[in-house]
């Protein structure tokens, strides 16, 4: 009798522990299906940041609205693991976005190389989100093409009008080594882009102008000093005495 109850203690006991062990195993599960979801609010949020940045750089609904289908597709795929209740709120914030944004919130100079830095980042950001969003079949090849096009051929304008203007104020600082270097890159950025539009040949062509006359406008004002200088020198002798007797007594000639 004594073996018997034995046994069925050692059964209750590994009964319970199986029991135990099923409980926990599902425990992790929930845990690790909620910080799953967790990751994918995450990348939705991430995809709404690069929205709000790319709307203050370029006006293109269609990049905004592929973005804000990216956006709803992650929240769908939440759904998929969990049942949050602000799903359809998300959703129409997403949608009120897109719709009223305004176009009078785009930049069009930026004034700083930390400005032109921020551009950079945020359109390189988006134009990864777009070619994920092509991978997921979110959105066809040549729309995706379209769309990183116009990020790139943006930021270009934006960047060489940038160091254009950066170029000028440094002239007009008579820094001529600084103006030119601002000019250089702006070249530089053309000339290196592989897109191809009207005007560009011409934009660099207007550019070089602008360091020749830069340097030319050095070249006249350091033989203006440097002519004064010699007439200077001809008014004294060695000793740096007036050479004009009228001028040591003050008299001027009377012609």
């Amino acid at each position: 009798m004594s073996y018997i109850l034995i046994i069925i203690i050692v059964l209750a006991v590994l009964a319970a522990l199986i029991f135990a062990q099923r409980i926990s195993q599902k425990e992790k599960q929930k845990r690790e299906v909620k910080a799953q979801a967790k990751r994918i609010l995450l990348r939705a949020d991430d995809i709404w940041d690069a929205a709000e940045n790319t709307s203050t750089i370029i006006d293109a609904p269609e990049i905004l609205d592929a973005l804000m289908d990216f956006y709803k597709y992650q929240l769908r795929r939440r759904d998929e693991l969990i049942n949050p209740d602000d799903t359809q709120d998300l959703c129409d914030k997403a949608d009120n976005f897109k719709n009223t944004h305004n176009p009078s919130t785009v930049k069009n100079e930026l004034k700083s190389d930390m400005e032109i830095n921020l551009a950079k980042r945020s359109c390189a950001r988006t134009s990864k989100l777009l070619r994920s969003a092509n991978k997921l079949n979110l959105l066809t090849g040549k729309a995706c093409n379209a769309m990183r096009n116009a990020l790139r051929r943006r930021l270009l304008d934006l960047e060489v009008e940038a160091y254009i203007r950066l170029g000028d104020a440094a002239g007009e600082k008579e820094n001529p080594a600084v103006a030119t270097n601002h000019y250089k890159f702006a070249k530089k950025l053309l000339i290196e882009s592989d897109l191809k539009f009207d005007g560009k040949n011409e934009l660099v062509r207007s550019i070089s102008n602008k360091t020749q006359r830069l340097f030319g406008n050095a070249v006249e004002d350091q033989l203006s000093r440097d002519l004064k200088s010699e007439k200077d020198k001809e008014a004294t002798d060695v000793h740096g005495i007036p050479r004009d007797l009228d001028v040591m007594t003050g008299n001027k000639k009377k012609f």
